[in-house]
C-alpha cells in the first residue's frame, strides 16, 4: 500500500494553489492602507497643535485687549477737560493694539466717548472690543 504524502497533506488529491503566499496585489493594497491610516492620524495630530497654538494665541489677544482697556479708562480716569492722557501699557512681544479714534485727547465732560480696540497676534488672529470712556 502506497501513500500519497501530498494527498495526505492537501486533502482531495491536488496541491492547493493558495497555500504558496500572497500576491503582489495584496501586499501593495495592505501596504497603501497602511500608509494612508498612518497619513491620516499625523493630520490629525498636526491639526489639534496647531488648534491649540490658536487657542492659546485667542486667550492671550482677549487678556491683553482687556488689559489695555482697563490701562485706558484709567488713564482717563485721571484726565483733565481738554488735556490728553497716556496709556500706561505695552503688549506682549508679537502682539500689536490699535484704538480709533487716534488720538490721546481726554473726552468732553458733556458725554463719553467710543474707542474701538483691536488686538492682532502673531498667528494672525484679530480681535476688537469697544469701551466707553468719560472725564469724571
Amino acid at each position: 500500500m502506497t501513500i500519497d504524502r501530498h494527498a495526505a497533506i492537501c486533502p482531495g488529491g491536488r496541491g492547493a494553489r493558495h497555500d504558496r503566499g500572497d500576491t503582489l496585489v495584496e501586499v501593495v493594497l495592505t501596504v497603501v492602507i497602511i500608509g494612508l491610516t498612518v497619513t491620516a492620524l499625523l493630520s490629525a495630530l498636526a491639526n489639534a497643535g496647531n488648534a491649540g497654538n490658536v487657542q492659546r494665541s485667542s486667550v492671550q489677544i482677549d487678556e491683553t485687549m482687556r488689559n489695555y482697556a482697563e490701562a485706558t479708562k484709567s488713564a482717563v480716569q485721571r484726565c483733565s477737560p481738554g488735556g490728553t492722557y497716556a496709556v500706561a501699557f505695552a503688549p506682549p512681544a508679537g502682539y500689536s493694539v490699535s484704538v480709533a479714534p487716534s488720538g490721546n485727547a481726554c473726552p468732553p465732560v458733556t458725554g463719553p466717548t467710543l474707542l474701538n480696540l483691536t488686538v492682532q497676534g502673531p498667528l494672525g488672529v484679530r480681535e476688537a472690543m469697544q469701551i466707553v470712556v468719560r472725564t469724571p
